[in-house]
């Protein structure tokens, strides 16, 4: 009955729709708000910048007087006039810039996390694939031992074997069902948090492709233009302080411009001038050029040492990578001389009766834990790979 069950939830799965990597991929970028949200957050800073850095808005002032002359009648007096702050040398759009380069720096690293939220999903997909592996191994186990176990029911019911040695094996059979119910339980969940993750429904019909998996090798190559996000940040930082130290060492930033007029008593007149702020006077600017200078040298020393560590734990990843990979390789060497000389001889040792179920066992169980080392390790090297390609950046 069990045997019917399991052929079942095959025959289903078989039919169901396959959903590929680059779906997974594809429907991930198109839904996920997250990325949406960067335009949206890209355009709200652009506007705040210019409301930052626009022009103070023209003044106007009135100014009212009674007067009482000494050889004229009272009278009252009046006078109008409007100010402007004027900006010279293109300081305005040097200010925008400044902001501006801090603000696509920050959308840099924000990408970048993105970026490395895609190394995830493909990650969540790689350890599905394991997993689902993982299951069918389980499968076949439970099947090849399901029908020991009837051949060997038979065999008690003629009295050829002991009702000890039948309970063992049942025994053997239940935990097997139990740990087969357990691994199709993980990849029902690894399958779901990853269609959920990349915005795709899910069903317990949908079935992964998993033929489009990257291959398990030692040796990672990995493309020429590392890093690139971080040194295009670190560019547009640099290039912000620049900016900075030249907004300061302008001599003359802005012009005040006035105009009023004036209404007394006997006479009507018209003024306009101008005043200029004398920044050699103040030491405003010369310390925004320094903090701006040591800003500079603190996001070198920052940006050099992160380059430092991540240059570093890509070649600690690299050589686990390797590792696994040795490892991979030579368990399946290991599975497959199990499979092929070790476990003929001790099934027909045991059904010549000349080793006893207990040997019989411990064999198999010897076996199917290779198994489980194998899709273990594949499971850590998937993790690491996909580690190393969000540190080093790498889009796909």
């Amino acid at each position: 009955m069990k045997y019917l069950i399991i052929l079942s939830i095959c025959i289903e799965l078989s039919y169901a729709n396959t959903i590929t990597l680059e779906n997974i991929m594809t429907s991930s970028k198109k839904h996920n708000k997250f990325i949406k949200s960067l335009d949206q957050k890209s355009i709200a800073q652009e506007a705040k910048n210019q409301a930052d850095t626009a022009t103070d808005p023209m003044e106007l002032f009135v100014l009212g007087t009674k007067a009482y002359p000494t050889n004229a009648p009272d009278d009252y007096e009046y006078g109008a006039g409007l100010s402007k702050k004027i900006l010279l040398d293109t300081i305005q759009a040097k200010e925008q810039m400044i902001t501006r380069l801090n603000n696509q720096a920050g959308q840099l690293e924000e990408e970048l996390q993105i970026r490395n939220f895609h190394q995830n999903i493909k990650n969540l997909y790689h350890q599905h694939c394991v997993d689902l592996n993982d299951y069918q191994s389980f499968i076949e186990n439970y099947n090849d031992f399901d029908t020991l176990y009837s051949k060997k029911e038979k065999a008690y019911n003629y009295q050829e074997i002991s009702k000890t040695e039948l309970m063992q094996l049942a025994i053997e059979k239940n935990t097997l069902f139990a740990q087969l119910q357990q691994s199709k339980m993980r990849q029902e969940q690894s399958k779901k948090s990853l269609l959920l993750q990349a915005h795709i429904p899910y069903s317990h019909t949908s079935k992964l492709s998993c033929s489009d998996t990257l291959p398990i090798k030692e040796n990672i190559t990995l493309p020429k233009e590392q890093f690139k996000l971080s040194t295009e940040a670190y560019n547009k930082r640099i290039a912000s302080s620049k900016k900075t130290m030249q907004r300061y060492s302008s001599v003359i930033d802005s012009v005040n411009l006035n105009v009023q007029y004036d209404k007394e008593i006997d006479m009507e007149k018209y003024s306009i001038g101008f005043s200029i702020p004398l920044n050699f006077t103040s030491k405003h600017s010369e310390k925004q050029r320094v903090a701006a200078l040591y800003q500079e040298r603190a996001t070198s020393l920052k940006h050099e040492e992160n380059i430092h560590q991540k240059k570093s734990q890509i070649l600690y990843l690299k050589e686990k990578i390797r590792s696994k990979a040795i490892m991979i390789d030579s368990i399946k060497k290991s599975i497959k001389e199990y499979h092929t000389q070790l476990l003929p001889l001790i099934k027909k040792s045991y059904a010549l009766g000349e080793s006893s179920v207990i040997e019989y066992l411990l064999n198999r169980q010897k076996f199917y834990q290779l198994k489980q080392e194998l899709y273990m390790t594949q499971r850590e090297y998937y993790q690491t790979l996909f580690i190393l390609y969000s540190i080093s950046e790498t889009k796909e």
